[in-house]
């Protein structure tokens, strides 16, 4: 069997994709997507759960990448 090469974008995108497993893997996430869902309820916002996770999503993803300054690159 032959496996697939494996160019720079696809390594980024690996490395992405470990980095968004871990923090919705994470107790902060879930305590966060929680709360928000619940605020989101409230407020009436259609889907409050997909606007929650990704919300929670972005907001950990943001603050993960400005710890380790830039760590994932942008896509190009």
């Amino acid at each position: 069997m032959k496996y697939p090469s494996v160019d720079s974008r696809d390594a980024r995108l690996f490395q992405l994709c470990r980095e968004v497993a871990r923090i919705c893997k994470s107790e902060e996430f879930q305590r966060l997507n929680r709360e928000m869902v619940k605020l989101y309820r409230k407020s009436g916002i259609t889907d409050p759960y997909l606007a929650a996770f990704q919300d929670a999503l972005f907001s950990l993803f943001v603050e993960a990448d400005s710890e380790f300054e830039g760590s994932v690159e942008p896509f190009n």
